[in-house]
């Protein structure tokens, strides 16, 4: 059929899935005529045809097919709705199938993320024992001048607060967007350098992690001000970096190794697979910079309401990127 994904797989859930294309490719190449066609008269068959076609595309969600199927009925289905209710009406359909598309992306490339998970906390916790351990090896990375800056703005003496007012608050925003989607533009784009410089940037900012959090641990003055601080916003910003990350290296690696292809359609292919990773990682970051720019820095709000947020806001963290768009059975939409 015009346009729709090539079979992944094999045994009898592939065979299941061609006869499934077979019986209802036809209807999805009628949908994408009426969708080029000019004449009114026949688009008065859409409405039809959509209905089923977002049967099929239920189906195929519950019966647990590939994901290549699946993101093109999807695809083939918000064109539709589009064609029909106008762009205004389709884009919250769009928005909540990104929503639960992100999380199965991120489970169907589960490897890729456990690298970067392994990478940056390993590197973080051992560079955090590596200092805990003996405190003059903290000037190994850090300036002592550095050192002594960031104890002092965590010392409850120093710290005041709010930084200003709403004013204050709003600036710091748009710093800490700038900042951080800047870190994720560079992991990301160091994926696609071919992997390595993005592995570099999470192995840096885990290093950083460490390092600082272990010497802030060392003095219990300034221990619970640097953690109440970072544990909210980090939940977003760590993830925002991971997939940042993990989008790159996946893009880089469709370029290294296009297998059949050719190295711009594996490019085109790779990047499309992963474009709910990225806007899901733009978003965590947007995300971290309003909770570290209105949440995490008001010292009015007492550690232990810190601490209860920030866990809280890790185990839906979890919980989503666990859970979110599985099928009834606890199935995701892959063969």
């Amino acid at each position: 059929m015009a346009g729709a994904p090539a079979r992944h797989g094999g045994g009898a859930a592939a065979v299941r899935q061609a006869q499934f294309e077979q019986l209802h490719g036809p209807l999805w190449e009628q949908v994408e005529a009426l969708l080029s066609a000019r004449r009114s008269e026949e688009q008065a068959r859409l409405p039809e045809l959509y209905r089923r076609l977002c049967q099929c595309l239920a189906l195929a969600e519950q019966r647990g097919y590939a994901p290549a199927l699946t993101g093109y009925l999807r695809s083939l289905a918000l064109r539709c709705h589009r064609q029909l209710y106008g762009a205004s009406a389709a884009r919250p359909l769009a928005l909540a199938s990104l929503f639960f598309q992100l999380p199965r992306t991120v489970r169907a490339h589960w490897r890729l993320l456990l690298a970067v998970l392994v990478l940056f906390y390993g590197t973080a916790l051992a560079a955090g024992v590596f200092v805990w351990l003996d405190p003059q090896r903290a000037f190994l990375f850090e300036s002592p001048m550095e050192l002594a800056r960031m104890h002092k703005m965590y010392s409850p003496s120093s710290v005041r607060v709010g930084r200003g007012g709403a004013e204050g608050d709003v600036l710091m925003f748009g710093f800490y967007i700038w900042n951080n989607v800047s870190i994720g533009f560079r992991t990301f784009a160091g994926g696609v350098a071919g992997g390595l410089p993005a592995l570099f940037s999470v192995g840096l900012n885990a290093l950083s992690l460490g390092v600082t959090g272990a010497w802030l641990s060392l003095d219990p003055a300034t221990r619970i001000s640097f953690w109440s601080f970072v544990v909210t916003h980090a939940s977003f910003e760590i993830t925002g970096l991971l997939l940042s990350a993990m989008a790159g290296m996946h893009v880089g690696w469709a370029v290294l190794r296009p297998g059949r292809l050719t190295r711009r359609r594996a490019l085109q292919e790779a990047a499309r697979t992963m474009f709910p990773v990225v806007a899901g990682a733009a978003a965590l970051t947007v995300l971290a910079a309003f909770f570290e720019a209105f949440w995490s820095a008001r010292t009015a709000i007492p550690p232990e309401v810190k601490f209860t947020v920030g866990g809280i806001c890790w185990l839906l963290v979890i919980l989503y990127f666990a859970l979110a768009g599985r099928t009834l059975r606890g199935r995701d939409d892959a063969a």
